[in-house]
């Protein structure tokens, strides 16, 4: 099987619908894109393994939020101060950019690696001296590019009949969960550490939308906000005390050290990044553990996955540690997850800005929690999953999407032979009683058999059933694998 190429997986995803441009019918407009049918069961497959894992697995909580907050919110998380990217006009022709990833693709283009390494510390001053010493322009007119400014991301919008609350669209879904964290603490008896997690919406206003569903103005979170005390020796999950194994556990690390002088990822284990600082506490490596665990069952290998440290310029507002998780694309790569230790930042500024106390009760005493954050770009995760489960099979003569168990998004899809009222009437049975188990599966009758088994196989179809004549005399189907593409006979009950 060869591996295909970013090309071929737009080609495949925009002529199988798995993602496609939102209000296409008046023009596109950059940064907003719909799932269709297969491309939702995939996103709601990833869905459902985050909760499995972070949620049920861990016996954390999940709340649904709101996605407008007023002002004083946003104020208070540092949005309206500190969240934003540069910005450049073109002198003539007025197109915006966000100049460092203008530079960023043209140091690409000359494979000059050091100075796209230079450009995630880099100041506007920075930015303006290398659009001059490299004579950048717009691309769009050939103008000449002014100066880099400040540009913040959030979405503005006024909630009332004349708009008299100013407010913004969440550029985050994590400010809710801070908010609501002691309701729900108290009302539900909990005790720490303990996670509340939130899956929706979140929006920036990108500069420059791009690379698909990579840069976004609209797109999916899955967030969770680790709640502990830092005073706390022992790490109790789910009511248990963890142990030390997990720290035997080897990443894919990429520290600040390693950057800075151009070395290359390392393998370590979680007990050598904890030691050396890398990884802030110990509660932060056994949710980077975890993480390992939900990334490896939904279908990346290690050697596309490494988890860089950030530098110190490009740390949050919020946060003592980040690690970005980033994972192999187009030979190139991008960061699907941040995981942060934003200490007691949110809770404490919220405490300050609303003058509502935030501190909870932990064996008498007051206690303001730090936090540990898991925050997931669902569009990102599913877009990068894609494109390393995707080849194209040169014996069959068409794309495969391999995806695992779980993630696909059918197990079985079924198929009469022919078109034969009694062929599709045993095939459509068989579909329905799948499906009556909680067995993912869709019936199919239109093309010929390989057609179908080739849109099946595009868009990562587990397995397909096929009924024939012989089903008709002894119940037996051939159940054939995406993997192999190789057939077995087997009675249609015993499938599950």
């Amino acid at each position: 099987m060869k591996k295909q190429d970013i090309d071929a997986l737009i080609n495949l995803a925009t002529r199988r619908n798995l993602v496609i441009p939102s209000y296409s019918a008046y023009g596109e407009m950059s940064g907003f894109y719909d799932l269709g049918p297969e491309g939702t069961r995939i996103r709601n497959n990833l869905v459902g393994a985050w909760r499995r894992y972070f949620i049920e697995g861990m016996g954390n909580v999940e709340i649904d939020t709101t996605i407008i907050g007023p002002e004083k919110v946003f104020e208070a998380s540092g949005h309206l101060e500190k969240f934003f990217d540069y910005l450049v006009y073109c002198k003539d022709c007025k197109t915006s950019y966000r100049i460092d990833k203008v530079l960023e693709e043209y140091f690409e283009s000359k494979g000059d690696r050091a100075s796209i390494d230079a450009l995630k510390h880099a100041t506007a001053k920075d930015l303006d001296e290398m659009v001059k010493e490299n004579n950048i322009n717009c691309s769009k007119c050939g103008g000449t590019l002014g100066e880099a400014e400040p540009y913040n991301l959030m979405m503005q919008t006024s909630v009332g009949p004349k708009g008299a609350i100013k407010g913004y669209l969440r550029p985050e879904t994590a400010q809710s969960i801070f908010l609501d964290f002691k309701k729900i603490f108290s009302a539900g008896g909990m005790k720490l550490p303990i996670g509340i997690g939130t899956f929706g919406k979140a929006f920036r206003n990108e500069i420059s939308p791009r690379r698909m569903l990579i840069r976004l103005r609209e797109f999916s979170q899955m967030e969770l906000e680790y709640f502990f005390d830092a005073g706390a020796s022992d790490i109790t999950i789910d009511g248990k005390i963890v142990d030390d194994s997990f720290m035997s556990e080897r990443i894919n690390l990429l520290t600040v050290d390693d950057q800075l002088k151009g070395r290359s990822t390392k393998g370590t284990t979680i007990r050598e990044a904890l030691d050396s600082g890398v990884i802030p506490n110990r509660l932060f490596g056994y949710l980077v553990y975890k993480y390992l665990l939900f990334i490896r069952s939904i279908g990346f290998k290690d050697e596309v996955v490494r988890f860089r440290q950030a530098l110190p310029e490009e740390l949050p507002h919020y946060s003592k540690g980040n690690i970005d998780v980033e994972v192999s694309i187009d030979n190139r790569f991008e960061e699907i997850t941040g995981i942060a230790y934003r200490t007691d930042f949110d809770l404490s500024n919220h405490q300050k800005h609303s003058g509502m106390d935030m501190s909870v009760s932990v064996d008498g005493k007051k206690v303001l929690p730090h936090v540990v954050e898991i925050s997931i770009g669902v569009d990102r995760i599913f877009w990068t999953l894609l494109f390393n489960s995707h080849y194209f099979d040169e014996e069959r003569g068409w794309d495969i999407m391999l995806l695992n168990k779980g993630i696909a998004p059918y197990e079985y899809g079924v198929f009469p032979l022919q078109k034969d009222e009694k062929l599709a009437d045993m095939a459509k049975g068989i579909a329905e009683r799948l499906k009556d188990k909680g067995v993912s599966a869709y019936y199919s009758g239109t093309g010929s058999i390989g057609k179908r088994y080739a849109r099946a196989d595009e868009v990562g179809v587990r397995n397909a059933i096929t009924v024939d004549y012989q089903s008709l005399e002894d119940g037996t189907v051939t159940v054939r694998n995406i993997e192999d593409a190789k057939q077995v006979r087997k009675r249609a009950e015993e499938i599950s």
